[in-house]
């Protein structure tokens, strides 16, 4: 029987978690409230499902039919919006009752806002990375980067859907999920839709999303560019320069969407 062992992108993903957490913790235990919660359910409903189901689809995707890998990648699809997301919760900076209270904490809770925002980005990339590897090996490299960039694109949609639009269902806070689509399909597609159209009418909206798309981009090339340092070169024990080795594969999601 094959050995299960969890890949390193995953060990790393629940490690910087429990830093965040531990630091939220510490920080609800000295002002005696729990405002930024939303940190917290914000990650585990909306970025945590990215990157487990890219671990699942890592996992079996040689035993999945078509028909079932590609429901696997829609449901991928539809979660991914949720991880780069959290960029937009810097907005709820100095909105806890605690900053009114200690000025100075602002400082603090910017930071924490911040990391978590930057944990759920890092979750988001790492489970595109996973999907892009995978679609290179079944499909090629074309095929995976315009896959990759029409999720992106559908990313920004979500983003607007989530920071903008108001959710007749009501769930979370009220404005709109991705995921809802599966609850009232209809519904969601038609409030989009008049939120969007005519374009002539609603250029901030294109605006917001276009934004947030050269955002995630450029995060992107940083990504990639700090893996492309690192592997340029390693030094020996002797001090001498010898060719870095690139990661491919399960272990290692280094994968350049290049």
């Amino acid at each position: 029987m094959k050995e299960f062992k969890i890949p390193s992108y995953l060990r790393v993903t629940v490690v910087l978690t429990l830093v965040n957490l531990a630091i939220m913790v510490i920080r609800n235990i000295y002002v005696g409230e729990h405002y930024f919660g939303f940190l917290r359910s914000n990650l585990f409903i909306g970025s945590f499902p990215t990157i487990i189901i890219a671990w699942v689809i890592d996992v079996y995707h040689e035993r999945m039919s078509k028909l079932l890998f590609w429901l696997a990648v829609a449901l991928w699809v539809l979660f991914y919006p949720n991880a780069p997301y959290m960029i937009s919760d810097l907005i709820h900076n100095a909105q806890s009752p605690a900053d009114q209270k200690y000025p100075d904490l602002i400082k603090y809770d910017t930071l924490i806002i911040f990391s978590f925002a930057m944990l759920s980005v890092f979750i988001g990339f790492l489970s595109l990375k996973v999907i892009f590897r995978i679609l290179v090996e079944k499909y090629g490299r074309r095929f995976a980067q315009v896959f990759i960039t029409i999720t992106i694109v559908l990313s920004c949609l979500g983003f607007y859907m989530g920071r903008e639009l108001l959710s007749a269902i009501k769930l979370g806070n009220g404005y709109l999920y991705s995921w809802e689509i599966f609850l009232e399909p209809g519904e969601i597609i038609k409030i989009v839709w008049h939120a969007l159209y005519p374009p002539q009418d609603h250029v901030p909206a294109y605006l917001m999303m276009l934004l947030f798309g050269v955002i995630q981009y450029m995060l992107l090339i940083m990504f990639k560019d700090v893996n492309d340092v690192e592997n340029i070169t390693n030094i020996s024990e002797d001090g001498e320069r010898v060719p870095g080795a690139v990661m491919s594969g399960k272990e290692g999601v280094s994968t350049s969407l290049n």
